[in-house]
């Protein structure tokens, strides 16, 4: 006999544990909720951090505004944050250059700062414990889905360990290789883009006083994210060959290649991690919802790194299910799987994060294309727009709107106050 919930999430992770606590907190009624994840995090003892971790996440103000209103954001604040006011993106036809250059500042845009760099594991760890707390929460024993079975009333859930679990509504949460959208047949449209995103730690020999950098380059972007301490988190894009010949390279030429590839800067740069790298590619699920199912984060879509917004829209997502599950669940016993309002939720998402993946696609073609298909034209005409960009002050502040994650329809508790 299966144990029985309202909600089931699928995924561990910062959106479905983010997806289980806003919908804790959104709908009036109690829902009962349970979490299924197959690698729980290793939390650390009671007053000490962990290491500093690789991957890192750059936080719109609207998502940091949604981890707000779950009681988390002081808890990763108190911890290692880093705060970035400024944004420098170039394209140099011609090394040291610097002339093709698009630039944000918080000042000029209103705002306290363009969002924050947290690592991922700080942040996982931080919405791991909430829903710990969560009364309404349970959090299952680690397992991964096995099989499912969907009726009319309700979907039941065999894992990996033998149990089961029944609900009225799954949420698959659990990333870009969702085995629970595979088990529902959600078809996924998309492709590799043939490179790896390189991560890093990074000393820089100038200080980058809260200023994210990031250069185009003819094989993708390379970007250095600031740390809290001084330190870069590097994200740099590449070709695989490219990509497996900087990972060949010991720390010395890494960092030569690297200060070169930023053009030096923030100075010299030293590598001070080891690095590691993970392959590059695009997708958009069909559907996002459907009888008692519904796609969040990267299951639902995955978008290139180039921009920062993948967990972002992931937030937005959780946001947006819980606020249109609570606007259309006023009755005590109203359903959280009904395919209508779960359909509300499917076209308020898929407009915007549509958008963001056309954008991010375009961006990708016009600079980390192969140069050699076009004789680098594509790659000069981008750098000379992000100039363009840059003297146009209406268009300058549409691209920095929808970085910040004010554009489009927002859910309310993704809005600052």
């Amino acid at each position: 006999m299966s144990d029985s919930y309202d909600v089931v999430v699928v995924g561990g992770g910062l959106v479905g544990l983010s997806t289980a606590l806003l919908l804790d907190a959104a709908v009036s009624q109690q829902l009962r909720i349970a979490i299924v994840e197959a690698r729980p995090p290793a939390l650390p003892s009671s007053g000490s951090l962990p290491d500093m971790s690789l991957r890192v996440s750059a936080l719109s103000p609207a998502s940091v505004s949604i981890l707000e209103s779950l009681g988390v954001w002081p808890t990763v604040v108190a911890q290692r944050v880093s705060p970035y006011s400024g944004m420098y993106v170039w394209h140099s036809s011609t090394p040291g250059s610097f002339d093709h250059v698009l630039e944000f500042s918080a000042a000029e845009l209103g705002t306290r700062e363009l969002g924050f760099i947290v690592e991922n594991d700080l942040l996982r760890n931080a919405l791991w414990k909430k829903a710990l707390a969560t009364p309404a929460i349970d959090i299952l024993p680690p397992a991964s889905p096995h099989s499912i079975s969907i009726s009319e009333d309700g979907a039941e859930l065999v894992l990996s360990d033998a149990s089961a679990v029944s609900a009225r509504l799954l949420v698959a949460a659990d990333g870009a290789n969702s085995h629970l959208r595979e088990l529902l047949n959600v078809h996924v449209e998309g492709g590799e883009y043939s490179q790896r995103g390189i991560v890093a730690n990074i000393i820089a020999e100038r200080p980058h006083q809260g200023i994210a950098y990031q250069r185009f380059l003819a094989t993708g972007p390379v970007a250095l994210l600031p740390l809290k301490g001084g330190r870069c988190s590097l994200v740099w894009s590449c070709a695989d060959a490219l990509a497996d010949e900087l990972l060949a390279l010991d720390d010395a030429a890494f960092s030569s290649r690297l200060t070169e590839a930023t053009e030096g800067v923030l100075g010299d740069l030293q590598c001070v991690a080891p690095r590691m790298a993970f392959p590059l590619a695009y997708a958009h699920a069909d559907s996002y919802s459907g009888l008692r199912f519904a796609l969040v984060g990267d299951a639902a879509h995955r978008v290139h790194p180039l921009a920062g917004q993948g967990v972002n829209l992931g937030f937005l997502d959780a946001a947006a299910l819980a606020e249109t599950l609570a606007s259309n669940m006023p009755a005590q016993y109203a359903d959280p799987g009904d395919p209508l309002i779960l359909r509300r939720y499917a076209r308020w998402r898929r407009r915007d994060n549509e958008l963001t993946l056309s954008m991010m696609n375009l961006l990708h073609r016009v600079f980390a294309g192969n140069p050699g298909a076009d004789d680098g034209r594509l790659a000069k005409i981008g750098g000379q727009g992000l100039a363009l960009v840059n003297a146009i002050e209406p268009a300058k502040r549409a691209f920095a709107e929808h970085a910040l994650g004010r554009a489009g329809d927002l859910p309310a508790v993704a809005k600052r106050q």
